[in-house]
C-alpha cells in the first residue's frame, strides 16, 4: 500500500522532522489560515512542549498523534492530540483535544485514515475539536459528534474605551450586564498565581456534568502556556473564600486589546462571582489587567441568557464525542476548549 499510519512517539527526532514538515506546510501555502510563526520549525518545536512535556495531563503512554507517510513521498500528513482530563461525579474521563489536520493537498484521499485511527481511540477517551475548517466541521456532524452549541458574548468596556457610559449603552442593547457596585466588591482580593488558587468542591454547574478538570497544575499550565498574553484572576471575599476565577486571553483586533475570558467559574451563590470579578478588575488599578485593555468579553454556553440578558449570539467550533458510558450526561462547555488556546 503507497501509504503508512504510524502513532507519533514524541521522540526528539520525530519531533524535529514533525516540526520541519509543519512548517513547510505552512510556508508553501497550504494552510489557508496561518497563524504568526505557523511557517518556523521552532515555533512548533515549542508549541510540543506545551502539548506534551508541560502539560500535567500527558503520561507516557498518553496517544500524542498519528503520521501519515507515502511510500515515496516520505511524511505527508499529521493529526496531533493534546490530552487533557474532564470529570464527572468523581470520575475521571480520559480526553484527546485534536490539533489541526495537516495532510498535503495530492494525498487529500488518505485523511479518512488517520481520522479512522482517531475515531478509534474514542471508545475510551473523550475526543474534542475545534477546527475552524467549515469542510471538518461538517465531516464531525456526520461523524456523530456533539456541536456546543452557539456562544453568547458579553462586553464590558474599560475607563480607556468609554467607561460606564459606554457600559450603558451596550447594557441598553442587551450585549452587556450591570456590574455590583464598588462597596459589594471593597472586602475582596485579588489572587494572580494560579499556584495559590484553591478550587471549591464544585462550582454551580448541574451535580453530575462533565467539566475540565480545574486543580492548580491545570490552571498553571492554561496561565503559562500559548503564544498570546493570558493572566489568570481568582476573586476571594474577605474570609478567603472562592468567589469567582477566570483565564483572560489578550488578543488584539483592529488595535483593540480585549481580554476574553475564555475558561472561568463562578462560585457565588447567587451567580453574580463573575460580575464581582469584572467590577474588581475594572475599578482596581492593582488588578492586574493589562495597561492597555479597551474591554473585558465574557463568553459563555448552554443557556440563552445571563442574568435575563441574552447578550451577543457568537458561533462555535466546539465539537466533543464521548464514549458510551459517559453519553447522555449533562457537559459544561467552555470556550478555552479545542487546541486554539494552546497554539
Amino acid at each position: 500500500m503507497p501509504y503508512q499510519i504510524t502513532a507519533f512517539s514524541g521522540a526528539q527526532e520525530e519531533r524535529r522532522d514533525l516540526a520541519g514538515f509543519l512548517a513547510r506546510f505552512v510556508s508553501d501555502g497550504e494552510l489557508p489560515h496561518p497563524r504568526p510563526g505557523d511557517d518556523d520549525p521552532a515555533v512548533w518545536l515549542r508549541r510540543m512542549t506545551w502539548w506534551w512535556d508541560e502539560n500535567p495531563h500527558c503520561q507516557e503512554d498518553s496517544p500524542r498523534g498519528f503520521l501519515l507517510h507515502h511510500a515515496s513521498a516520505g511524511l505527508v500528513g499529521f493529526s496531533g492530540l493534546i490530552p487533557f482530563t474532564y470529570t464527572s461525579a468523581g470520575e475521571n474521563i480520559p480526553t484527546l483535544v485534536t490539533t489541526t489536520l495537516f495532510v498535503r493537498d495530492l494525498h487529500r484521499s488518505a485523511v479518512m485514515g488517520l481520522i479512522t485511527r482517531q475515531r478509534a481511540l474514542g471508545r475510551d477517551f473523550q475526543i474534542i475539536d475545534g477546527s475552524p475548517s467549515p469542510e471538518m466541521r461538517r465531516l464531525l456532524g456526520k461523524l456523530g459528534y456533539e456541536h456546543a452549541g452557539d456562544r453568547s458574548q458579553y462586553v464590558f468596556p474599560t475607563r480607556t474605551f468609554g467607561g460606564s457610559l459606554a457600559r450603558l449603552a451596550l447594557v441598553a442593547a442587551d450585549w452587556s450586564v450591570p456590574l455590583p457596585s464598588a462597596a459589594e466588591t471593597a472586602g475582596c482580593r485579588l489572587i494572580n498565581d494560579p499556584a495559590r488558587w484553591i478550587e471549591p468542591a464544585s462550582g454551580r454547574d448541574e451535580a453530575g456534568s462533565i467539566r475540565r478538570a480545574s486543580d492548580p497544575a491545570t490552571l498553571a499550565w492554561l496561565a503559562r502556556c500559548g503564544s498570546e498574553p493570558r493572566a489568570f484572576f481568582g476573586l476571594v471575599d474577605a474570609d478567603g473564600v472562592p468567589i469567582a476565577r477566570a483565564l483572560g486571553v489578550y488578543k488584539k483586533r483592529v488595535g483593540v486589546n480585549a481580554c476574553l475570558f475564555l475558561d472561568h467559574a463562578d462560585f457565588h451563590p447567587g451567580g453574580g462571582g463573575l460580575l464581582l470579578l469584572v467590577k474588581k478588575l475594572l475599578s482596581d488599578p492593582a488588578a492586574g489587567l493589562a495597561r492597555d485593555t479597551a474591554m473585558i468579553v465574557i463568553s459563555r454556553f448552554g443557556s440563552p441568557s445571563w442574568h435575563g440578558v441574552p447578550g451577543r449570539t457568537a458561533g462555535s467550533i466546539l465539537h466533543y464525542q464521548l464514549p458510551s458510558r459517559w453519553q447522555g450526561r449533562p457537559r459544561s462547555c467552555l470556550p478555552v476548549e479545542g487546541d486554539l488556546v494552546l497554539l
